[in-house]
């Protein structure tokens, strides 16, 4: 479970309103997305996964299930769950893609603004964070 990166300080915030199914499966989501998680890796098993991040296994089963589902995971009894991403998602037309942008973009803001958090307080956010990656 070390070897995947994005374990590496993920905690599931319970307060934030969304259920921790859902932080699961768009954490996962994100990092098929980016390169992080590619076709053919292995998950964390439903019971490594829910002692690291203190949820009950079926949020973590219902996480998984619901991967299965959208065709990002297969999921084989007793050898566990692998990614599994075709080219269709890299081939979606550039409009189809921006029109996604605007949405999960309009939805983070309302989201934020919640908190209190202003679109400007993002931007600079997203700027501090992509210079620590890189």
């Amino acid at each position: 479970m070390n070897d995947i990166p994005l374990l590496k300080d993920w905690k599931i915030e319970f307060h934030s309103g969304i259920p921790a199914y859902r932080q699961i499966a768009n954490r996962l989501m994100a990092a098929m997305a980016d390169g992080t998680l590619k076709h053919g890796d292995r998950l964390p098993t439903i019971r490594e996964l829910h002692e690291r991040l203190s949820v009950n296994p079926n949020t973590v089963a219902k996480a998984y299930h619901e991967l299965t589902v959208k065709g990002l995971l297969d999921g084989q009894r007793g050898f566990g769950s692998f990614v599994k991403l075709d080219e269709a998602a890299d081939a979606l037309p550039v409009a189809k893609k921006k029109a996604k942008l605007k949405e999960l973009y309009e939805r983070m803001l309302a989201e934020a603004r919640g908190y209190g958090l202003n679109e400007e307080q993002i931007l600079s956010f997203i700027k501090q964070r992509k210079t620590e990656i890189v």
